[in-house]
C-alpha cells in the first residue's frame, strides 16, 4: 500500500479556484420567466429578419452599422430603457414590463398605442413610415420615449 502525499499549494490553490469557478458558471442569469407575452408575434430576444438574435440592449446597430429591424425596450424602474431606440422602416418594437405595476406605451400624435402592458408581458408595435414617434405612458405621463424609425437601406 502506499502512502498518500499532501497537495501542494500551487495544486491545491488550483482545484479549489477551478471548482469555485465551476460553482459560478452554474448559477444562471435567468429570470426563470417564461416570457408570457400578449403579442402573438413578439419574441423574447429581438431577432434580425433572418431570425437571428440581435444585440441584449435592442438597440444596437447591425455589424454593417445599419439600424436594426427590431428593438426591444425594456419598462423599468418607471423608465423606458433604451431610449431613444432606432429601428429600420418596416421594424418592430417590443416593450416588456419588467415593473410591478402596468405601463402603455402610448404615441403622443396618436398613431399607435399599446394598451395596457402588465407586469411580466410583452407588447409590440411595428412602424411601417420613417419619421420620429414620441411617446409615453398613459398612466404615468411622466415617462416618456423616443423612436427613430429610418428608411430601409
Amino acid at each position: 500500500m502506499q502512502a498518500k502525499t499532501p497537495l501542494s499549494a500551487p495544486v491545491l490553490f488550483c482545484v479549489v479556484v477551478g471548482l469555485t469557478v465551476a460553482g459560478l458558471a452554474g448559477c444562471g442569469g435567468g429570470d426563470g420567466d417564461s416570457s408570457d407575452s400578449t403579442a402573438a408575434t413578439a419574441s423574447t430576444a429581438p431577432t434580425t429578419e433572418a431570425g437571428e438574435d440581435s444585440t441584449a440592449s435592442g438597440n444596437a446597430a447591425a455589424p454593417s452599422g445599419d439600424p436594426v429591424r427590431s428593438a426591444e425596450v425594456e419598462i423599468e424602474d418607471f423608465a423606458y430603457r433604451p431610449d431613444p431606440v432606432t429601428i429600420e422602416e418596416g421594424g418592430k418594437v417590443i416593450w416588456k414590463n419588467r415593473d410591478s405595476v402596468a405601463h402603455t406605451a402610448t404615441a403622443e400624435d396618436g398613431s399607435f398605442d399599446t394598451g395596457t402592458i402588465e407586469e411580466g408581458k410583452l407588447k409590440s408595435e411595428t412602424f411601417k413610415e420613417a419619421g420620429t414617434y414620441d411617446y409615453i405612458c398613459s398612466i404615468h405621463p411622466t415617462m416618456h420615449g423616443t423612436i427613430e424609425v429610418v428608411e430601409a437601406g
